[in-house]
Parts: structure tokens; sequence; C-alpha cells
């Protein structure tokens, strides 16, 4: 069975299939213009919809972390650090990219297991 929740009618926010919760790419523009600030404000929206889903940051089993500017890469990884368990930290990759709209400075996309 899967479930789709949140959508827009161009994709859903979250989709559960088989215990797997596979998150659309989260951002924090609203934190401001700084990657520092949009970093700890992306991961926090994503722990609070993991939990939202039945998941939490312990169950990622990968990330997909977007970035604008190479020279952003180290505020994230800072970020991301102080969020994560490195015991349980899932598998991830880093891309240096366009990102949708201008504000944007980091984009996170998760894939969960549900508790």
């Amino acid at each position: 069975m899967i479930e789709r929740y949140g959508g827009n009618g161009r994709y859903h926010n979250a989709v559960i299939c088989n215990g797997v919760l596979y998150l659309s790419g989260q951002t924090a523009t609203e934190a401001g213009d700084d990657i520092a600030l949009q970093s700890e404000g992306t991961l926090k929206k994503i722990s609070r919809i993991l939990e939202e889903y039945g998941s939490d940051k312990d169950h990622i089993l990968h990330a997909d972390v977007y970035v604008r500017n190479q020279t952003d890469v180290q505020a994230f990884n800072a970020a991301w650090d102080a969020w994560i368990n490195p015991d349980t930290a899932p598998s991830r990759a880093c891309m240096v990219t366009a990102l949708g709209r201008p504000p944007i400075l980091v984009e996170v996309v998760v894939t969960a297991s549900v508790k």
C-alpha cells in the first residue's frame, strides 16, 4: 500500500510505502539568507516532519543534500554534524547546484524507515 500526504497536484510532501518514508526536498528560506541558519532550520523541519510520520533522524536511511555554493558545504556540514547521531548516520550525497528559487541556499531530501 502506498500512502501519500500533503499533495499539491505536482508532488506530495511525504509518501510511505512498505515502511519506508520518502520526504520531498525541504528548505528553510524563512530562516533568512544565511547558510548556517537555513541549514539548521531545514534540519529542524525534517525532524518535525519525520516525527509527524512515525520516524526520526535515527531512522534516516539516505539523505541527498543540495547546496547553492561550494563555499556553503562547510557550514552545512557543521549543522549536520551537530544534528545527526554519528552512530546512526545515514548514507548521504552532497551536490553543489542551482536550486529552484534564488533564496534557497540548501535543500535536503530524506528517505527514512518508519519506526
